[in-house]
């Protein structure tokens, strides 16, 4: 989870012309306010228009790479319903992502069709859980560089960063319907 305050909405609104341009763009969105605060919440369905529309209008090279988060924490404090609310709205935002990849043929379990050069990845973060190792600490941001700061970089290397695959609904983590141990389990 962000080891950091998460940036003023104002500032990555600002950054939305950078991102219409960049070559290379990282965004790390893993701080609750993108569940829970509307005017998170609005730049965050803006950035998610200007890269879909960008990877699907461009045919020359791009690289969008984002960290979002697996599931939203538990911990949000407040009323009880406001966990809920907030699930609900990841829950719209990943599968409103999730179909973007899809119509722009990003790479995924069945194959992709991006031109040479062009790529738009996301991975989940899964926060950590008891009795687990902790999740990369890595702070929310947005970049328009070739290289972002180590840690964002680290980050997306890590292996316990779930990709977000555009062609399947439910991810189980490494257990998911394509994975051939998962497979074996119902051939015996």
């Amino acid at each position: 989870m962000s080891t950091g305050p998460t940036p003023a909405p104002d500032l990555w609104r600002r950054s939305l012309p950078a991102v219409e341009t960049a070559a290379t763009v990282w965004t790390v969105q893993v701080a609750t306010p993108w569940l829970t605060d509307p005017d998170h919440q609005r730049v965050r369905d803006d950035l998610d228009l200007v890269l879909f529309l960008r990877a699907l209008k461009e045919q020359t090279g791009f690289c969008f790479r984002r960290v979002l988060l697996y599931d939203p924490p538990s911990d949000l404090g407040g009323a009880p319903d406001r966990y809920a609310a907030a699930q609900a709205d990841h829950a719209a935002w990943i599968g409103r992502v999730r179909r973007h990849l899809a119509a722009i043929g990003a790479e995924g379990s069945a194959g992709g069709s991006l031109p040479d050069g062009c790529e738009y990845s996301v991975r989940l973060l899964i926060l950590g859980r008891a009795g687990t190792r902790t999740a990369p600490a890595v702070e929310d941001g947005l970049w328009t560089e070739q290289t972002p700061p180590a840690d964002v970089q680290a980050a997306w290397s890590d292996p316990r960063l779930i990709p977000l695959d555009p062609h399947e609904e439910s991810i189980i983590g490494p257990h998911r319907d394509r994975n051939p141990l998962w497979q074996g389990a119902f051939l015996g």
